[in-house]
Formats: C-alpha cells, sequence, structure tokens
C-alpha cells in the first residue's frame, strides 16, 4: 500500500471520529439539559414542602409565646402590687422611726451646740487676745524700724556718708570684675596734687609701658534727688522742674570739681567717670541727652551701676585683645629666632653633607677600586678549605665581630 493511501485512510478515521466526538457531545448536553430539568422540578416540589412545614412550626412556635407571654404578665401583675403594699407599709413605718430618731438628735445636737458655741467663743476670744499682743508687739518693731529708718536719714543726711556709701557700692563692682593688679584705690593721681580719687583703673601706656589712670569717683546728690521725687509723688510739674535744675546744677558742680582734680594728661585719660549709685539717679540725668552729650563733651562721662559694669567689662577685653596681641609680638620675635637660627643650622648641615659625600667616595675608592685589584691579585691562589684559616691569619672572635 503507497504512503498516499495510508494518509487518506487516516484521514477519514480522524475525520469519522471528529464525527463521533461531536455526536456524543450534544447527545451528552441533550441528556445534562433534560437531568437539569428534573432535578429543578424536584428541588421547587421540596422546597414548597419545607416552606409550608416551616409556616406551620412557625403559627404553633407564636400561639406557645403569647400563651407564655400572657401568663409571665399576669404573674408578674400580681409580684408587683404585692411589693408595692409591702414597700407602702415599711416606709410608714420608716418614717415614724425617722421623726423619732429626729427628735432625739435635735435634742442632742442642741445641747451639743451649746457647749461647742461656748468652747468656740472662748477659743475666739483667745485668739483675739493673742492677736492684740502679736499687734501690739509689731507696733513696738515697726517704732524701732521707724527709728532705724530716721538713724539712717541722719547717716545719709551728711555728704560724707552718702560720698561713703557710694563708694561702698562702687568698690564692690570694681573688686568683682578686675583683678586687683588693674586699680588703685585712694590715689594721688595728679602729679602734684594731694587730691585723691576714689578708685583709678590702670590703661596701658603708649610710651616706657607706664600706664595711663582712669579716675572714677562715686556722687550723690540726695537731696536733690529726693526733691525731684517728691515732685514726681506730688504731680507738681514746677517742683518737677526745679528740682531737675537743681540736680543737674549739683552734678555740674561734681563734675567741674573732678576734671580740676583729678583729669591730667598725659598721666591720666583726658576724661574721668562719675558714679551715680543708683539706676533711678542715672535715669533722670540720661533723660536729659543735650545734659548729658554736654557733660560727654567737657571730659566727664556720667555711668550708673549698669552702665558702669557694662563699661568695665569692655574694658576686661580690651585687656584681653592686647594680652592676646602681646603674645603674638612674642611669637613673632621667637619665630624670627628660630628663623635665624634655622639658617645657622642649614650651613652647618651642608658642610656636614659635603664632609659625608667625601667620606663616601673615599669608602667607594677603598672598598671598590682596592678591594678589585687585590681580588684580580688573588685570581690564582686556590681557596683554602680548611677550618683554621683565622687562625693562620691571626683573627681573633673579637675582630671577626
Amino acid at each position: 500500500m503507497d504512503p498516499a493511501t495510508i494518509r487518506a485512510f487516516f484521514s477519514i478515521i480522524v475525520f469519522v471520529g471528529v464525527l463521533i466526538v461531536v455526536f456524543i457531545g450534544r447527545k451528552i448536553s441533550q441528556y445534562n439539559e433534560v437531568l437539569r430539568e428534573g432535578l429543578t422540578k424536584q428541588l421547587s416540589a421540596e422546597n414548597s414542602a419545607l416552606r409550608a412545614e416551616l409556616d406551620a412550626k412557625l403559627d404553633r412556635l407564636r400561639d406557645s409565646n403569647e400563651q407564655a407571654l400572657h401568663r409571665f404578665l399576669s404573674h408578674t401583675t400580681d409580684s408587683l402590687e404585692k411589693i408595692r403594699t409591702s414597700v407602702d407599709t415599711n416606709l410608714a413605718q420608716l418614717q415614724l422611726s425617722n421623726e423619732k430618731k429626729l427628735d432625739e438628735m435635735r435634742l442632742v445636737v442642741n445641747e451639743k451646740l451649746e457647749k461647742t458655741l461656748e468652747a468656740r467663743l472662748q477659743q475666739s476670744f483667745s485668739a483675739v487676745s493673742t492677736q492684740l499682743e502679736s499687734v501690739n508687739k509689731g507696733l513696738g518693731e515697726m517704732k524701732s524700724v521707724a527709728q532705724s529708718v530716721g538713724s539712717l536719714n541722719r547717716m545719709l543726711s551728711g555728704q560724707k556718708s552718702r560720698g561713703i556709701l557710694g563708694e561702698v557700692q562702687l568698690g564692690h563692682i570694681i573688686e568683682d570684675m578686675l583683678p586687683s593688679q588693674l586699680y588703685e584705690k585712694e590715689y594721688a593721681i595728679k602729679h602734684g596734687s594731694t587730691a585723691r580719687v576714689e578708685y583709678a583703673v590702670k590703661l596701658p601706656g603708649i610710651e616706657d609701658g607706664h600706664p595711663v589712670f582712669l579716675p572714677i569717683d562715686s556722687k550723690f546728690p540726695l537731696e536733690a534727688y529726693e526733691r525731684l521725687l517728691d515732685g514726681y509723688d506730688a504731680a507738681d510739674t514746677d517742683a518737677i522742674e526745679a528740682a531737675r535744675r537743681e540736680l543737674f546744677t549739683r552734678i555740674r558742680t561734681f563734675a567741674k570739681d573732678v576734671k580740676t582734680k583729678y583729669v591730667s594728661p598725659p598721666e591720666t585719660t583726658p576724661f574721668a567717670v562719675i558714679f551715680l549709685p543708683t539706676e533711678g539717679l542715672y535715669a533722670e540725668v540720661v533723660r536729659d541727652a543735650a545734659f548729658f552729650e554736654t557733660l560727654r563733651g567737657e571730659g566727664i562721662i556720667i555711668t550708673g551701676p549698669t552702665t558702669f559694669s557694662a563699661m568695665l567689662g569692655s574694658l576686661q577685653l580690651g585687656f584681653k585683645t592686647l594680652q592676646i596681641q602681646k603674645g603674638a609680638a612674642d611669637i613673632e620675635k621667637t619665630l624670627g629666632a628660630v628663623k635665624k637660627e634655622f639658617a645657622n643650622f642649614e650651613t652647618v648641615l651642608t658642610k656636614a653633607q659635603q664632609k659625608i659625600t667625601q667620606a663616601g667616595n673615599d669608602l667607594e675608592m677603598l672598598v671598590g677600586t682596592r678591594s678589585r685589584a687585590i681580588s684580580r691579585s688573588l685570581r690564582d691562589v686556590q681557596v683554602y678549605t680548611g677550618d683554621d684559616a683565622p687562625r693562620l691569619l691571626g683573627i681573633t672572635e673579637d675582630d671577626a665581630t
């Protein structure tokens, strides 16, 4: 049988198989459809039966619940009626008992209130007596305070006493902020004068390392300042202006006195500092900017405690800057000396290098040229193989090492 026939035969078989498969598939689909319709009808009938049975059971359950609820409501109503009757009876008995106990308690409370009131009144009278004694004692202490204030006013009534107070405050600020080597106290600052300024701060001088002194003196025009405060309290404009004019006159007098006694360039700075010991007094002076600038132009700087502390802080920073500059100058001198010595050291190193080079050349000549000449001379000599070669040459172990 030839291949073409075989292929045709197989094609026919395949075609027939496909037809059979398609036929079987259609039959299976028809069978599934019939089966599905039968199952649907059967399930519908069963569902209807189940629904009817469930409805019957629900009706029976509803009837049973209604009967049980009626019985529960009837029982509950009877129980509530019995409880209401019992509660009414108990409330009536409790009311009678409470009224009786309240009468008894009222009698007891009245008795205790009378006793407590008597005790409290006695305690109150005792406390009032104690307080009166404390008040009398306080009045005595206030008399002592008034006497102390009077003594303080008498102390401050003298110009010398006020000056001492300002000087003490000024000293505390300076001694807290500056080391002792940077200021002098009660110092005759002007050459040929016996007037001593309260404090003189040493500033670095330009010539010969001699310091330049900054004179600082404290002033306290108390009477004029008190009259100014009284004017503020009374809101009296005329009194305020009069007191301010008097205050400025006193400060101008102080400024002239300080400049005459203590300012003497180049021994001192061309200006001096007046220290006012209260911030309020300093604020009154600063309030008149023209007066303040006039004093500054005349060589007098007015300061209060805060501004004076700030000025000392600036001076302290300046001192530290000068110390840094001085240290930098010393370092520069040291580096210059090192540079000079390094030049000498470089010369010595150059000479040493030349000598070392010459020594190397000599060693090269000795080790290279001479050793090669000796080797050529000994080329034909047979090497000695004995172990006593060092002994024959007279070389000891020390020589070998």
